[in-house]
């Protein structure tokens, strides 16, 4: 009867750890790297005035308060309401066409963010139309055009707390760049054209999306001003060849996508998720939003001499939705191997427990 006990401790046990290292908003299986620290002491006021955004407001009278915890820790116990957060840093240059991302742990309960001025995203609802997003990471797109490489940047995030904590809760907090765009011969992010809804002819090379919105990708639609929106929406991009990449095998990587795509290049059908489970990406029905997408192109279907236009259709059942991580790009067939055995040979302990428990 010990050992049954015992037995049933531990796996109860490692069944809620998993639960903790299956969530969604998880961030550690991406190859992010810090370039710049934003933990620490930030500029600090409860309130809420438009001025406050912006980089030139005189902000030496806040309060100092440390970044991450929770304002109720640190002289504002039990306040609910608005409150802002200031930081003056400088990012050095980083490579071109590599995505820069500002990422903080949760934020209690509602923001909006900040860069040089510029409004960069927002998660949650504020009043009257209040709506929490206290459990989610937060990770947000930097379009290249606002930062101000080596010279100061200033980031101010405005918080609604409803209830109990509240404030910048949870580690990390810092600018960061996608390590895995080391593997692309050939870079797509940036910005796409994209509409929301459902029509087959987008796929066409020849049709017209001279009205459809730009919006910068890889990141969540939700962040792109798409806020709420679950369904259909398509992606497209034109981009020429270059001509080291006209001989021999390549393969379109297209990161993470929430949920179910279909890609299809100058027309042409390539791939999509539900062709990727034979290659081991994903093992568990839901879990199609977790698969890296990686199509071979074949030959028929590029033009090396010429344009060509990819388009995505994309179906999001719930809460985030769209392209939402990287790298996109294309990789020659030894940078694709590499990627592979980095990330399906290496497989930890917990990817290995995670699909003996939970394949179909």
């Amino acid at each position: 009867m010990k050992k049954l006990i015992s037995f049933n401790r531990i796996y109860f046990s490692l069944l809620f750890s998993i639960s903790v290292l299956l969530l969604p908003n998880n961030l550690s299986a991406e190859d992010l790297r810090k370039v710049v620290q934003l933990a620490g002491y930030w500029k600090f006021s409860i309130g809420d005035f438009p001025e406050w955004a912006y980089p030139e407001y005189n902000d030496s009278g806040w309060e100092n308060i440390k970044v991450p915890d929770k304002w109720e820790n640190q002289g504002f116990n039990e306040y609910n309401g608005f409150a802002w957060y200031r930081k003056e840093f400088t990012i050095h240059p980083i490579d071109e066409n590599v995505p820069i991302y500002f990422v903080s742990g949760r934020i209690d309960d509602a923001n909006e963010i900040y860069f040089n001025g510029h409004l960069l995203a927002k998660s949650g609802d504020f009043p009257p139309h209040y709506r929490t997003a206290y459990n989610q990471k937060r990770k947000y797109h930097i379009p290249r055009e606002i930062i101000k490489f080596n010279q100061k940047n200033f980031i101010a995030i405005r918080v609604y707390d409803e209830y109990l904590e509240g404030g910048i809760i949870d580690q990390p907090v810092g600018i960061y760049i996608d390590e895995d765009y080391e593997y692309l011969d050939f870079v797509l992010s940036d910005k796409w054209k994209f509409h929301l809804g459902d029509n087959k002819q987008w796929k066409s090379e020849n049709f017209n999306d001279d009205t459809w919105e730009e919006i910068n990708v890889p990141s969540e639609w939700e962040n792109e001003g798409y806020e709420d929106y679950d369904g259909y929406a398509w992606y497209r991009k034109e981009f020429k060849l270059p001509p080291e990449l006209r001989n021999g095998e390549i393969y379109l990587s297209l990161g993470k996508i929430d949920d179910y795509d279909y890609v299809y290049l100058n027309g042409t059908l390539i791939g999509s998720v539900f062709h990727l489970d034979k290659d081991g990406e994903y093992k568990r029905r839901g879990w199609e939003y977790n698969a890296r997408r990686i199509y071979k192109i074949p030959e028929n279907a590029i033009h090396k001499n010429g344009i060509n236009v990819l388009s995505i259709r994309v179906y999001d059942v719930k809460w985030r939705g769209g392209i939402y991580e990287g790298p996109l790009g294309i990789m020659t067939e030894p940078n694709y191997k590499q990627y592979r055995r980095k990330h399906h040979e290496n497989q930890s302990f917990w990817d290995y427990v995670i699909d003996e428990l939970f394949i179909d």
